[in-house]
């Protein structure tokens, strides 16, 4: 059975020979060097994402501006509208301040939202196809939902929570803007190629609750899925931190596959608990980072444990978080660990 047979079948929800174990392509810096074709050939596989559907945003001018003070440098990006301009600042090269800050930057995104054209590129998906081969799957991916787009892309969680918490009428009017977009978005993809749809939700439930996240998430999630469903196509959620709190809630949620789902500490719910929480759903496993430095012993011992709690049915590990910095030594041991 190939890579590709092998995944396919768990992200089906079925029970291949062998436990999968895949990466996300962008983490290969060669795929064709001789290092990372050594463990494709053993039985890696990969995770290629590909969008097919992408934003022009009409009436936006954007801009970049450099600035050196001291050892330090500041990139600033920029999108000025006839509502105004927002913009967003990193510090040698990491996040430093976000798009949305006050009131009136919603307006702005809504602005940019409302003026936004949507394109079906179909044919990204053909490349992806090909690139992938026989060594993995490819994932056509959407936009975040609109809650965790507002979070995530464009106001900052700190800035989001407090906003939704004292219910400032800004955000809730892009929500609602958000959300007719994403589901003009998800009637394009559903009428596109691929067989596996992903969002990059990141959740992080202890910012937003249960509360929120039934108000907020679930009920596009029970718009937005039935398109996809009724057109073949099967929905995962980037999934990768506490979530025992909504299990109830998950259970309920009609996507199919709860992705990067990590075990403590970085998760709070075993494989085993997750099965029986969600016995109809496919969870693909991210492996906690901190096992790939353990000696091989405790290595394959941990493995085999995970395997044990998971079950074979619906089941597959991924490295979806960090790639580990002794990869090379780390992954053939998994591997075999899979193997036996």
């Amino acid at each position: 059975m190939t890579t590709r047979a092998s995944m396919t079948m768990a992200l089906e929800g079925g029970a291949p020979t062998r436990m999968p174990l895949s990466l996300y392509s962008w983490m290969m810096d060669d795929r064709n060097s001789a290092r990372w074709r050594r463990l494709l050939d053993a039985g890696l596989g990969m995770t290629h994402h590909c969008c097919t559907v992408r934003h022009v945003e009409h009436g936006v001018v954007n801009s970049e501006e450099d600035r050196v003070e001291g050892n330090h440098h500041y990139h600033r990006y920029r999108k000025e509208t006839p509502v105004g301009s927002i913009q967003r600042v990193t510090l040698d090269g990491w996040h430093h301040e976000d798009w949305l800050k006050e009131p009136k930057d919603y307006k702005v995104r809504q602005w940019i939202v409302e003026h936004t054209e949507l394109v079906a590129e179909y044919e990204a998906f053909a490349r992806a196809d090909a690139e992938v081969g026989e060594f993995g799957v490819p994932v056509v991916t959407g936009s975040r939902t609109p809650a965790m787009s507002i979070n995530v892309d464009w106001a900052g969680t700190q800035q989001f929570c407090v906003d939704v918490a004292l219910e400032v009428p800004e955000l809730f009017d892009l929500y609602e803007t958000e959300k007719r977009l994403f589901l003009e978005e998800t009637r394009l993809i559903a009428a596109g190629p691929g067989r596996f749809v992903k969002w990059f939700e990141n959740l992080t439930i202890d910012m937003i609750g249960p509360d929120r996240y039934r108000d907020l998430l679930v009920n596009v999630y029970e718009e937005a899925v039935p398109i996809l469903d009724a057109a073949g196509k099967r929905v995962m959620v980037h999934y990768d931190g506490g979530l025992r709190v909504i299990a109830d809630d998950i259970a309920r949620a009609p996507f199919h596959i709860v992705e990067s789902l990590t075990e403590p500490p970085e998760g709070d719910m075993l494989y085993d608990e997750a099965r029986a929480a969600w016995p109809d759903k496919v969870l693909w496993g991210n492996i906690n980072v901190g096992w790939y430095y353990r000696p091989e012993a405790e290595l394959r011992a941990a493995i085999a444990a995970m395997c044990a709690r998971a079950g074979r049915r619906g089941f597959a590990f991924e490295i979806s978080e960090d790639l580990p910095r002794n990869w090379e030594q780390s992954i053939p041991i998994m591997l075999d660990a899979l193997g036996d």
